[in-house]
């Protein structure tokens, strides 16, 4: 007898803990939404390095003032050797299509970090629902996709960002465990 379909998920610990929580309705769609942002902060600091990030925070806060509209996204170009591969060039790509509509500054940075995480996290709940499909029944794969498609909604992927970005130094998140019977299902 298994535990659960999560338990032989071919991703890291912190997507398991995803699918675990989306799968068992003891968990509120904010223990979900909680899990997906650890899950997405593991993949930043797995696959995201300081040399592209500080590089490409230069790009977009460029002090000079111009008369003229400095293009930046070939500035960004010249980053895909640093972005790496996952998550490091899906921000790249973000970030290159941002400074094309013509945003810069920290706020043109933080809307393609928030948009390469939001791809993020839809693509690892496809990849949790592909898994249940093939270890479990469909009608269990659909519903676990619904509660983490419904967790990301309420995902505060805004402040993760900032922190990532050094925005601001709010302290990380941490998955909250229940410690006894007195904590129960939340209501």
């Amino acid at each position: 007898m298994s535990d659960g379909p999560h338990r032989s998920l071919p991703m890291r610990k912190a997507w398991k803990d995803v699918a675990e929580r989306s799968d068992k309705r003891a968990f509120a769609s904010e223990e979900v939404s909680e899990a997906i942002v650890v899950a997405l902060e593991q993949d930043c600091r797995q696959e995201l390095s300081s040399p592209f990030l500080d590089a490409a925070w230069r790009i977009f806060n460029d002090p000079e003032p111009s008369l003229f509209m400095v293009q930046i996204a070939p500035q960004l170009e010249a980053l895909r050797q640093a972005a790496g591969s996952g998550l490091g060039r899906v921000v790249l790509e973000e970030a290159i299509q941002v400074a094309e509509r013509g945003k810069t500054g920290r706020a043109g940075l933080v809307e393609a970090m928030t948009n390469a995480l939001a791809d993020r996290a839809a693509k690892g709940a496809r990849q949790i629902e592909e898994h249940y499909c093939r270890k479990s029944t469909a009608p269990r794969a659909r519903h676990v996709r619904a509660r983490i498609e419904e967790a990301i909604q309420g995902a505060q992927v805004a402040g993760l960002v900032r922190r990532v970005l050094h925005v601001e130094s709010a302290p990380a998140p941490r998955v909250t465990m229940q410690q006894g019977l007195d904590d129960g299902v939340k209501f």
